[in-house]
Formats: C-alpha cells, structure tokens, sequence
C-alpha cells in the first residue's frame, strides 16, 4: 500500500470517529398545549406537510381521556370510530380522505393509512372533531376547546337555548338586566356566529363573544331580551351541555329544571336597557373578532389581536358557519350561515317522497355546522361535503309541504311550511347567497314526458293484472348526467348498464320479452333534469307497456370503506315476495354480504304499478366488493342470479298470442 495513501485513509477514519463522536442533536418533536398542560406526540408522521398521530400514541389517548372521548378500533380494521363526550360519533375509513362527525362528511387533507399495524390519523382533523381549535402560541401550539353549537327552540310555554361544548360547561352569571343576561364561559373559545336573531318568545336575540388568550379564553352568552322575560340555567345530567329557558313565568322553570344541577331562576333588575353588542366586565379584555366567528360583511375589529392568536388566512371558498332551525308561527325555518358568496340549486321531491335538497356550490361546510335537531314538520337535516367544493343539505319532511328557499346576504332561509299542501308549487330552483346581492331563480314542476296526469299515481290497484304478462322491464340506474357512484374512475352507470344487458340477455334466452329504460350512457328524461323528473320517466316505460315486472340495477357506495354486501329494496306490498326471491338468488350465487331486504320509499319501486324491486349490488366504496363489481365474471354472475330470482318468483313466461288465421 503506498504510505501517502495510508496517511490519508487514516486521517478519513480518524474525522469518521471524531463525527460519531459528537452528540447527536435530536429534532425536537412539535409541543402541544392544553388544560395548562404541555405535551408532545410521540407516534408521529409528516405526510404533504400534514401531520398525521398515531390511535395508540399515549399522549393522543390522554387527551381522548381528558375530553371524555372513545376510541373504538381494532388492529386491522379498516376503519376507526370515535365517540365524543357529546356524545358525537366521529368515523374514520383507512384509505379514504372523507370522514364523519355525526351527520357530517367532511374530507380531510390526507387519508387515514396503516403502519406497523397501527392506524394514522390527521391531527387537524381530530381536533376538528373533538371541538378543539389549534392556535399557534409562543412555545406550543394551543388546543382551545370551544362551544361547539348553540340551538334554540321554542318550546310554546317559551325559547330554550342550549349550548353544547369540548368540555363540560359551567356558566357563570356576568351581568343581569331587563334586556340583557349575560353569561361567561371560562375555559372556552367560540367559533360560531356572532349575533343571531331569533325574535321569538321574549328572547331578541343571542349573541357570542370571546374576550382572553389564547391558552386562557373566555366566551361570553348574552340573551338579549323583551324586558319582561325572566330566565332560568338548566343543566344536563352529563355537564356537556347547558340550557337557558326563557318564559314570562319563574314557578314553572324551577320545575322543568333537573334538581342536581338546576339554578334558580334569575329576575333581571327592573333597569331597562338598549340590546347592543355584548360588552364584557370592566376588568375583562377587549374581545378578538376573528374571520371565522363575524357575520358576513361586518367589519374586522380595530382593537389590537389578543397575544398569542394567530388567526387562520380565510378560504377563497365560502364557509357554511351554522345550520340552525328555528320555529315559526307556519313551521319551520332553517338557516343556513354562510361567509362569503356561494351559488345554489335546490331540488323537492313531493309526496310520497317528501325529500328536499340544496348544493351549495363554491363552499366549504365547517365541522362545527352540525345540523340541530328539529320538529315537525321536518323529521332529519343531513349535511355533507360532496366534493371539494360542493355541500349538500338533505331534509326529510313528514308530508306534502310546501318549501321556499330565500337567499340573504348572510346565508340562505330554507323555510318549511307546517300546514300540508297539494298545490302545485316550484320543485327546483337556482340562486346565489351570501355576500353581494342574492337572488334566486324558480323552475315550476315540469310535466311528466308524454303529459298524461294519471301516470303520476302513487296508489296503484293491489290487484295489478299487466297487460304484456311477458314483458319484463330492466332499468340500469343514473346514465348520462347523472354518473352515480364514482370511486377510482369507476362510475355506477356503466356497470348498471353491463349488468342489465346482460340480464336482457338471459331473460331473452329464457323467452321473455325485454324492455330496458335505456340502452346508452344517457338521460331517461333529459340531460340535468330534476330528479323526480328522471325517476318518473322510468316508472312511465313500464307503467305505459303494461309489464310483468320491473328490476332497477344499482351499485351501493358510503362516505367509507366499511359497508359492504347486496341489499333488494322494495316498497309496495306486491313488491315483498319478488324482492325476497331475487335477494335469496343473490346471497346464494354471488358471494357477497346478505343485507337482506329492506322496505323503502324509493322512488322507482313506489311508482311503479307492477311489482318492482331495486337492487344494490355492491358496494362501490368498500375495497373488497369494488374488487368485484370491477370483474365482468361476477357482473355475470350478478345477472344469472337477478334472472333465477325472476324465474323463482313468476316462473316460466306464458306461451306467446299465437295471431288468428
């Protein structure tokens, strides 16, 4: 070895052992803040700048176990479920960037995914869910638990408004007037709207601030009252929500009141008072208007920010805020907030469906918006983001209602009318909300294709006799418009559409007359027609042609991965046995999950005369059965058992009307 050469790899070796020598500097790990507390994660991962925790990091289930939340998840699962301490159950899918908080989809920035057999989850998401808003701090980043929603009802004897929070609520009295009561909320931010009006049983309105730090908030309640209201503080059982009860008697609010944790009414002093903004005690600080708790087009606040608080830049997309309902002298009203301007169109299917829904386009829905609960004459409100930029709120009402939908510069009024109605009213609509000038456009209900009235009948005779006994008519589900299910490129109305030809097949070889509503990837009625307009003319090829049967082919899909299995809709009494038979052919031959049948007002088998059924095949969303749905050797098999269970259920086709000679 030459001796040049040894000096040299002897000085590498020597700087190798000085550089393993020198200590290591370790990345310190983000620190996290609550209850005073400061805490770092230790199950960790950085995806597109997203930080993702692991379900069996220790500081993650303490902070579960401070907030009274639970975790339900088992190593291999495909899914992770989260109960607050609302309770709230909060649904997570391996693989999929869409969640649920309750009634809520919402979509996170990455997708849950397994390592080491453990499953990751995105933090900002989580603390979504578990009510808890992050702020930058100085040395940590803060997790402020927030007052979640506000509901206020009117109960007729008077209002009741409830708060709901992270953690549970004590309210303390800070001011009592004539006009005004206000109560503080020590520990808790708020993101929710700052004033609401309700004008309605002694209660004016309501209004939210929040005064402190960052680490150290506190919101303000006040009650803006008539002057001649008193109000009593009733709490639940659980401290997670409060209530305050508004009625021009005392006696009788001590009584509705829970004795272990009920207050005593309170009488405002005699002094009367101007409603204006919550103004705090005089040793409070000045309260912090941020962008996502003002109304839309109030101006920012010219007092300095509150130390520590770095708000959020705003969305170019508009934020639903709320959905709040609120009782009126006709009904119901919803609202829906909105920050920002978004374009609407709305869609009623009347009765039997008795459906109404609104996609709000341009916007994005807050995971605080969580739909209230509501009273007749709606009976659920569901509220989803649809994708990025799109969210859809879905009533189910108890009859024939009339609705009319009227955009305002903070949101949109969806206002349901208690006294049930045949008239014929709009059925669709179109507008803008929110900032700028709102305006809404009317689309009365179209006629059915081919205007004969008595086809829209939704009570056909028990007795149904067709009049082509052979006939059997397929129907392939969405076309055209109308994609369906989409997941990883795969859209339902085209493997609705594989699955009938193949069914027409079969039935043909087997001496049945075939009809299909349609042949192509298109629209029935016409493309971007309304539901029920789409729906009706389905029903109208069979009605019209008198057939034997109808058969509609769907593909299932959810929010996660976790359904799966076939599922045979029927409706109508004469639909039961032939949904049976068709469901039984299906759990025998095509390996899926048995979901049995279930009853249901769809629309295609309660309109039709005939008995009908809808069958969901699989389920779009789940890995497994889109594995499935995706190989044309189990669409086959699919379509063999559709056509044992027609087979089973009206046997063999009569003998074709031979013509006279």
């Amino acid at each position: 070895m030459n001796r040049s050469i040894a000096r040299i790899s002897s000085a590498l070796f020597a700087l190798c052992f000085a550089l393993l020598c020198v200590p290591r500097t370790a990345v310190a790990a983000p620190l996290w803040q609550f209850a005073g507390r400061t805490f770092a994660f230790t199950h960790v991962e950085q995806r597109d700048s997203t930080l993702l925790v692991g379900i069996d990091d220790p500081a993650l289930r303490r902070l579960f176990h401070s907030l009274g939340a639970i975790v339900t998840w088992k190593p291999g699962a495909r899914y992770v479920l989260v109960a607050t301490g609302e309770p709230t159950i909060v649904s997570f899918a391996i693989g999929h960037r869409t969640y649920d908080i309750g009634p809520l989809a919402v979509r996170s920035k990455v997708a849950p995914f397994m390592r080491g057999g453990e499953a990751y989850l995105e933090f900002d998401a989580l603390a979504r869910s578990l009510g808890l808003r992050k702020i930058a701090g100085r040395a940590a980043t803060i997790l402020q638990p927030q007052i979640t929603s506000l509901d206020v009802r009117d109960e007729g004897s008077g209002m009741r408004v409830i708060a709901r929070g992270a953690i549970p609520l004590q309210a303390r009295l800070a001011r009592a007037s004539a006009r005004q009561m206000t109560y503080a909320f020590v520990g808790l931010g708020s993101r929710l709207l700052h004033v609401r009006s309700v004008d309605a049983g002694g209660l004016i309105a309501v209004e939210i601030s929040q005064v402190g730090t960052a680490a150290h908030p506190t919101t303000y309640l006040t009650l803006d009252l008539d002057g001649s209201s008193h109000v009593a503080q009733v709490g639940s059982l659980d401290g997670r929500d409060i209530g305050f009860v508004i009625a021009p008697g005392a006696s009788e609010l001590a009584a509705a009141s829970p004795p272990a944790r009920a207050a005593p009414a309170v009488t405002p002093s005699p002094t009367p008072q101007v409603a204006v903004a919550l103004r705090p005690p005089p040793n409070a600080e000045l309260p912090t208007v941020s962008p996502w708790n003002r109304v839309a087009n109030e101006p920012l606040a010219t007092s300095p920010p509150v130390a520590e608080v770095t708000p959020a830049p705003l969305s170019s997309l508009a934020q639903i805020d709320a959905i709040q309902a609120q009782l009126t002298p006709n009904g119901v009203t919803l609202h829906v907030a909105l920050t920002g301007a978004a374009s609407f169109d709305w869609h009623h299917l009347r009765a039997p469906d008795n459906r109404f829904w609104i996609d709000l386009h341009g916007a994005t829905l807050e995971p605080s918006a969580i739909p209230p609960s509501t009273s007749a004459p709606i009976e659920n409100v569901r509220a989803r983001q649809i994708d990025p930029q799109t969210v859809r709120i879905a009533l189910s009402i108890d009859g024939a209602h009339d609705i009319s939908v009227t955009p305002a510069a903070t949101g949109v009024d969806i206002a349901v009318n208690g006294t049930l109605s045949l008239a014929d009213a709009s059925t669709a609509g179109t507008g803008v909300a929110g900032s700028g000038t709102p305006s809404v456009t009317l689309a009365a209900a179209a006629p059915v294709a081919g205007g004969d009235p008595n086809l829209w009948s939704v009570n056909p005779v028990a007795a149904y006799v067709p009049t082509n006994p052979r006939l059997i008519v397929i129907d392939p589900g969405h076309g055209g418009s109308d994609r369906g299910a989409v997941r990883h490129g795969v859209a339902e109305a085209v493997l609705t559409l594989d699955m009938a030809k193949r069914l027409r097949a079969i039935l043909e070889a087997r001496g049945w007359q075939v009809i299909m509503t349609r042949t192509k990837d298109v629209d029935v009625y016409a493309p971007f027609d309304t539901a029920e307009q789409e729906l009706q003319a389905r029903d109208n090829i069979a009605n019209r042609a008198g057939a034997r049967l109808l058969v509609s082919i769907h593909v299932n899909a959810y929010i996660n991965a976790g359904p799966n299995g076939t599922t045979t809709y029927y409706a109508k009494p004469i639909d039961q046995p032939f949904a049976r038979d068709v469901q039984n052919e299906l759990a025998a031959q095509v390996g899926t999950k048995n979901d049995g049948i279930v009853k249901s007002h769809l629309y295609i088998p309660l309109h039709a005369f005939m008995p009908a059924c809808l069958v969901e095949t699989a389920f779009l969303s789940n890995p497994d059965d889109f594995a499935l749905l995706t190989d044309p050797a189990w669409r086959q098999k699919v379509a063999v058992a559709i056509a044992d269970g027609i087979t089973d259920y009206a046997g063999a086709p009569p003998p074709a009307i031979q013509p006279q000679q």
